[in-house]
């Protein structure tokens, strides 16, 4: 892994550096999710907000569901999740970095609500819900 970790938008338009790697990477198959992305799920990796610069571009935030979830302001991409906008913590969607081979997820959540065709991986934990609930 280059120990620069950088991101961004589709259209290059939003550009972002991570100043420290992501962890608890995980696919997310909620439906909030899956609609942000229309795709069947999004990975995610946790980060500290403060080690998060962003280097270009502006962003839009859409409040949801009682949380904060931003998008490239130019074309769409989803690129951030928090619970709100003060919160430490806050996720980064993995397949907005430049290399995110080196980020596989780590386990799969809320696939209680999956869709039916979607494989889950039998080697990696899922939960119905989110990260803290069990199998």
């Amino acid at each position: 892994m280059s120990s620069k970790i950088e991101g961004g938008c589709l259209c290059g338009g939003v550009r972002y550096r991570l100043h420290e790697a992501p962890r608890q990477l995980c696919d997310c198959h909620c439906i909030d999710c899956r609609r942000a992305s229309a795709a069947p799920f999004v990975t995610w990796g946790e980060i500290r907000r403060d080690c998060v610069e962003i280097i270009s571009g502006t962003l839009r935030e859409v409040k949801h569901a009682g949380r904060l979830r931003t998008f490239a302001a130019c074309c769409g991409t989803p690129l951030f999740f928090a619970d709100h906008a003060g919160t430490e913590w806050m996720d980064v969607t993995i397949s907005s970095l430049d290399q995110p081979e080196g980020y596989a997820p780590e386990v799969a959540i809320w696939t209680e609500d999956r869709l039916p065709w979607v494989l889950l991986d039998p080697l990696r934990p899922s939960h119905r819900q989110g990260r803290e609930s069990r199998s």
